[in-house]
């Protein structure tokens, strides 16, 4: 964010895309409060961010900066169907996010079937992880 709002931040480096795998984002969602992920957010960060509406974990709060100022030209968001921590509605609803913010980049949300979080990080062999692999790459070509 602050590369796009901050100029001078990457005046002489251009930050041609952005990967979210698995990111650790936080958005209302029904039952969001029984999900350990929004446990250990309440744990680990401080009583004035705690709760959903921080942007320190949902880029979609009211008080967040403007996801149009994203300071890349693409990006590509995955998540895993099966994810425990993370549901891959917020993945969703991150995307829908950013589309509406008025974000000029070319955006990919890949949702993986039927695997868990960081699955190809546990199973970097089986061919979905590869397929992603292989997605994340594309994302900096040469």
């Amino acid at each position: 964010m602050r590369a796009g709002r901050e100029g001078d931040i990457n005046r002489n480096v251009a930050i041609n895309g952005s990967i979210y795998d698995c990111p650790y984002l936080l958005v209302p969602l029904e039952n969001i409060e029984q999900n350990i992920s929004y446990h250990n957010w309440i744990i680990i960060s401080s009583p004035t961010e705690a709760g959903l509406h921080s942007p320190m974990i949902n880029p979609l709060a009211e008080k967040a900066p403007c996801l149009s100022q994203l300071g890349c030209s693409r990006m590509l968001l995955s998540f895993a169907e099966k994810d425990e921590y993370i549901p891959k509605e917020i993945g969703i609803q991150f995307t829908e996010g950013v589309k509406k913010s008025g974000w000029k980049g070319d955006l990919e949300l890949i949702i993986v079937e039927d695997e868990g979080q960081c699955f190809h990080v546990v199973n970097p062999e089986i061919e979905k992880s590869q397929d992603l692999i292989k997605c994340f790459v594309s994302v900096y070509p040469t």
